[in-house]
């Protein structure tokens, strides 16, 4: 079982749900520019929440996608250099493991869910 993960910014991911698919790539990046789904993995998740979100102060949802069920649903997923989906996201189905708020601490840093871990096992 691979997970990986892609960060979505909620208005995005909940004004997709209606739709069935979520056709954002990254942070100001649609999908039809970038000809995929931007997601990464729980070690470069510090990274992209850094360097991506850092100066974003719109709330944030971090979404866990299993990698076998976007194949089996006849998604093309790669892993290497970094994780890609190259077709939107389904926004509802046995691919999306769980849906995580990301918050800031005390300092503004973004967190990583605690429940992240249980998910990764």
């Amino acid at each position: 079982m691979t997970r990986i993960l892609h960060v979505a910014i909620v208005d995005d991911w909940e004004a997709s749900r209606p739709f069935g698919e979520y056709e954002v790539s990254t942070r100001a990046v649609p999908f039809i520019d970038a000809g995929f789904v931007h997601a990464t993995t729980a070690d470069g998740l510090r990274a992209v929440l850094d360097d991506v979100y850092d100066s974003l102060h719109l709330p944030l949802v971090l979404v866990v996608l299993d990698v076998d069920e976007l194949q089996a649903a006849g998604l093309e997923v790669t892993l290497d250099p970094a994780p890609r989906v190259h077709a939107p996201l389904p926004t509802d189905g046995t691919a999306i493991v769980a849906e995580l708020p990301l918050d800031r601490d005390a300092s503004g840093a973004w967190q990583v869910p605690p429940a992240l871990a249980a998910l990764l096992d």
